[in-house]
């Protein structure tokens, strides 16, 4: 078992190889939401394939830094919690928002405005921190004021005052 304390919807952040990524200048490389699926603690998350659901175990044993964990400092009612959990199933299926990605970084890079407005409509890809955002965001919670979802890095997750780190998750 990876931990028995997550609770629906927690997100979880891996690090970068070399613990930070230079083109988002972020220590995370990538963010999922961790739920439990049956009897099963999954992750929900945006990768390469498009936004899919693997078991939690497999995607901390595939990953190349540390997993670390955050969960809500806000109360979210059972309610929310399910609206959360079909939105997100929702997404499932969509494309990986490669060229998305791409753009972030180099406005990052670049040192561009990134947009300050959250619009809550359905994108055809998603990169991994806009769909954690998005499905926080579904039930009214901005994991970052100021910053659109479209531009959220995995380290705006992090440092979400909404948020706190519970800890680093590692398979026994």
């Amino acid at each position: 078992m990876v931990c028995l304390y997550i609770v629906p919807l927690d997100p979880a952040l891996k690090g970068g190889l070399a613990g930070h990524m230079p083109a988002t200048r972020s220590p995370y490389s990538h963010a999922g939401i961790a739920a439990w699926w049956n009897e099963r603690l999954m992750v929900m998350e945006a990768r390469g394939k498009g936004v899919s659901a693997n078991p939690f175990s497999v995607s901390v044993a595939h990953s190349h830094g540390p997993v670390e964990w955050f969960t809500c400092v806000k109360d979210i009612s059972d309610q929310d919690r399910l609206k959360m959990v079909v939105f997100a199933q929702e997404e499932l299926g969509k494309s990986y928002g490669r060229l998305k990605t791409i753009a972030l970084g180099l406005k990052i890079f670049f040192g561009h405005d990134l947009d300050k407005r959250d619009r809550l409509r359905r994108e055809r890809e998603l990169f991994c921190s806009e769909y954690v955002a998005r499905v926080y965001n579904f039930i009214g919670l901005d994991l970052k004021k100021q910053r659109s979802d479209r531009f959220m890095k995995p380290c705006d997750i992090s440092d979400s005052p909404l948020l706190e780190r519970r800890g680093r998750l590692r398979l026994r």
